[in-house]
């Protein structure tokens, strides 16, 4: 309950700075394996959020303007990656003790945090956890990133409508399938994109594959490595895009 409480209000005290009237155009975003995307919005603003170092996935030549980092886990932070001369919005302070307030605009995107936790006892196991809010051409997309923990009821009515769901499905390290199934559930995104579980390149890690998340779901599409949204062509109701990294 304290948590939900916090959570909420610094979470509506970020998400405020969010919104606006919905731009026309498409939106892409390319996978490229475990929690790294880039996002291209309909303006050519080139979001790269949550570059891996090297974890077994191919490194691939990635230029932006804006590099958004969750938390400081090598899986999850390598700006450097990113060719470019982009802006670094880093959710966590120094040292990750602190979140860090992140409200950017750059042309049609605007970027904004809520504050999370690496685990589900208030970070004392993994520590802290960003998730980023990026509203692109009027296109709210939601990275969990390493959530931990299912975000309460307060939290949930903050985030408000979601578009694009990035949602981690693996366990161990973040919430596993049954928890991602009632998190999409509870937000009930259009599109939602499992992240962050097992794949051949990553078959030694304890995680799960994506399978026990989509066990049982009926509106499941296979499709590639990028996709493209626009506004006006959302499904309805919302589907669970599987993509594929190479």
């Amino acid at each position: 309950m304290w948590m939900g409480r916090v959570l909420a209000t610094i979470s509506a005290l970020y998400l405020s700075q969010v919104g606006g009237a919905a731009e026309p155009g498409a939106v892409s975003l390319r996978w490229y394996g475990h929690a790294f995307v880039l996002v291209t919005s309909a303006e050519g603003v080139r979001i790269a959020m949550d570059p891996f170092g090297k974890i077994g996935y191919p490194v691939p030549e990635v230029e932006a303007d804006v590099v958004t980092i969750s938390h400081d886990h090598s899986d999850h932070n390598n700006a450097a990656l990113v060719k470019g001369k982009p802006a670094v919005l880093r959710g966590l302070e120094m040292g990750g003790r602190h979140w860090t307030r992140v409200n950017f605009r750059l042309k049609d995107v605007r970027i904004a945090t809520l504050p999370a936790y690496h685990d589900r006892v208030q970070g004392k196991e993994r520590g802290l956890n960003t998730v980023f809010v990026v509203e692109a051409s009027g296109l709210r997309i939601v990275h969990m990133s390493d959530i931990g923990h299912v975000p309460s009821d307060d939290t949930i009515r903050t985030l408000g409508k979601v578009d694009v769901l990035l949602v981690p499905v693996g366990g161990v390290y973040s919430i596993d399938a049954k928890e991602a199934t009632e998190l999409v559930a509870r937000l009930k995104p259009a599109v939602a994109i499992p992240i962050h579980y097992k794949t051949e390149t990553t078959r030694d890690w304890p995680i799960t594959d994506e399978k026990p998340f989509l066990e049982g779901k009926e509106r499941v599409r296979q499709v590639g490595k990028t996709v493209e949204f626009r506004r006006d062509r959302l499904p309805s109701p919302g589907e669970i895009w599987v993509m594929d990294y190479r």
